[in-house]
């Protein structure tokens, strides 16, 4: 009987949810049919080790990575972006004649946080109310709901009802993929009033992490290794009834160029690697010798791009950079057929607009401006924008000023490394005197979002098959809009001198409104009007998108790579690997 009424529940949840999203939701969860034997321990190569522990603090894939092995949720997406139940085995969506919406969760009953306290409703609650959406605690999560922010309520110690204003397409994703905070060691410091300080790396080493996850950091050694262990709690089991996960540990072993992680996975070091395009084919030829799975996918989701800080502390150089002729200049001199041919060896797309080609939902190329290389064309960008050059070569703006900036991108990444050394040569034929500055991954990231000492970047964002997953980058006041923070946003940014064109507001707008459509054409078309304006203004200059490439030990087992999941990471509690 309980069986039908979880099917039942599931079954007019998925009716409505069909509206919602074009998505498709599994009713068991992730690793419920997985079979494997315990032991072993993965070796994984990060570029940095993590910044933070605290999930509303981090900003980087080298935090959120760590953060991603302790922390879970309500629901999971398995390697194609389809919802499983998780920490909550089954939901029901009501939507009222005043237009809100209402959830009902119903958590799984015995969970335990790894250490030994017991998971109820109070933590969710808690999560939602107290840290994600406390307006004391501003983060990326806030700007996916706009003004429409959930509430929690509990019903009893395992159920519990979130409340949004208004319908939000992507309640069940977002709410139910929040990840939970214990309770019980969290509440103190938002009480007083640093939560920002809570899970700080330190808290690693000094034993204090706790999580719902299946693997517990317990070790960081800076520049070194993060060393994870199982979480003895853990509530999964596999199809036999064995506990999950199936491996003792993880070790992110800091290896800070792809050049030695590669040398590290070859000398067996390392159990997994991403190959660049242009190793690829002589790692697919060593792979039977060295008993390796190599394979490559479409394209990822992960963007690359150039971009220029419109708020950089000089007067003279913020003009430039919010002069869209100066950029679609800039967009003209890059040469992305020279970039897939000798940095991805062909295994890379030309990319136009902010949403990649794998999310096949929602791009449209057709709606796209390109800007293919052409220096002539790029010559007559800048003449337009009010440009010159002196007897020498040298660009000079209207005012005279020799056009000269600084192209910073993450060192140790030879890929954005070799798109800065092609841009940087192309720019100086058009007379820019750009100095091109591979720095430490970190220190980048603290420019970018701290203190906004930057000109110009080579950087790249994650991407997500569903576009309103970046509305932190695009909305106005949002987190990651770091090449034009809103001073609201940032206090580096002279509220005097901050400057929003229409356009920018147009986006900020689809991605407020888009969520509160249930019609999924309306949706895509908004998203199409996004991809449109991103082209035509060039906010972010794209480069190319790398196919997706993996390889793995053959020692390794349960591993389904896919450019949405990754090689390892959405089901890493199935995992097991041949001693």
């Amino acid at each position: 009987m309980r069986k039908l009424l979880v099917a039942l529940s599931l079954v007019l949840a998925l009716a409505l949810f069909a509206e919602l999203s074009p998505f498709a939701q599994f009713e068991t969860y992730i690793g419920a049919d997985a079979t494997g034997q315990y032991g072993g321990t993965l070796v994984v190569p990060t570029l940095s080790g993590p910044r933070t522990c605290n999930d509303v603090v981090a900003q980087e894939t080298s935090s959120t990575d760590v953060i991603g092995r302790f922390m879970a949720s309500m629901i999971e997406l398995d390697n194609h972006a389809r919802i499983h139940p998780a920490l909550a085995e089954r939901w029901e969506i009501k939507q009222n004649e005043d237009g809100s919406m209402e959830i009902v969760w119903y958590l799984r009953k015995g969970i335990k946080w790894s250490d030994g306290t017991p998971f109820t409703a109070d933590d969710v609650v808690f999560t939602i109310n107290d840290v994600y959406f406390n307006p004391d605690i501003p983060n990326d999560m806030q700007d996916l709901f706009a003004d429409n922010w959930p509430v929690a309520e509990k019903i009893d110690d395992y159920t519990l009802k979130t409340t949004l204003k208004k319908t939000y397409r992507l309640a069940i994703r977002y709410i139910g993929g929040i990840p939970i905070f214990p309770k019980h060691l969290a509440e103190s410091y938002v009480k007083e009033g640093k939560f920002k300080e809570f899970w700080t790396v330190d808290a690693i080493n000094n034993g204090e992490i706790v999580g719902l996850g299946p693997f517990i950091p317990v070790e960081y050694v800076p520049d070194q290794y993060v060393r994870f262990v199982r979480n003895p709690y853990y509530w999964k089991h596999d199809k036999d009834g064995k506990q999950l996960p199936y491996l003792d540990g993880i070790i992110f072993k800091i290896i800070p160029t792809q050049d030695a992680q590669r040398l590290a996975f070859e000398n067996g070091e390392v159990d997994v690697y991403g190959p660049r395009g242009t190793e690829y084919a002589e790692i697919k030829a060593m792979a039977e010798e060295k008993g390796w799975v190599v394979g490559v996918g479409g394209p990822n989701f992960g963007t690359t791009f150039v971009t220029f800080n419109w708020n950089t502390p000089d007067p003279v150089k913020r003009k430039w950079f919010r002069n869209e002729f100066f950029r679609k200049a800039v967009a003209y001199a890059i040469d992305k057929q020279s970039m897939i041919d000798t940095l991805y060896n062909g295994l890379a797309v030309e990319q136009w607009g902010p949403i990649s080609q794998a999310a096949t939902v929602y791009y449209d190329e057709s709606v796209l401006r390109k800007y293919p290389y052409n220096l002539d064309l790029a010559r007559t960008m800048l003449k337009l924008g009010g440009f010159k050059w002196d007897e020498n070569g040298q660009l000079l703006d209207g005012e005279g000023n020799p056009v000269k900036f600084i192209l910073l991108t993450n060192a140790g990444n030879q890929v954005r490394e070799g798109m800065g050394n092609i841009i940087t040569e192309a720019l100086k034929k058009l007379g820019m005197d750009v100095t091109f500055a591979p720095i430490d991954f970190n220190t980048l990231v603290q420019k970018l979002v701290v203190n906004g000492d930057w000109e110009a970047v080579i950087i790249g964002l994650t991407g997500s098959d569903e576009p309103q997953g970046g509305a932190n980058v695009w909305r106005i006041k949002g987190a990651l809009h770091f090449w034009n923070y809103h001073p609201e946003v940032k206090d580096f940014v002279d509220p005097n001198d901050y400057y929003s064109p229409d356009w920018e507001k147009e986006i900020d707008r689809i991605f407020e409104e888009n969520v509160k459509i249930l019609d999924q054409e309306k949706v895509v078309d908004m998203f199409r009007e996004f991809q449109r304006l991103v082209s035509e203004h060039l906010p972010l200059i794209y480069t190319t998108q790398q196919l997706y490439l993996y390889a793995y030990s053959n020692k390794l087992h349960n591993l389904d790579p896919t450019a949405f999941g990754g090689m390892w990471g959405w089901n890493q509690e199935c995992i097991w690997k041949e001693q």
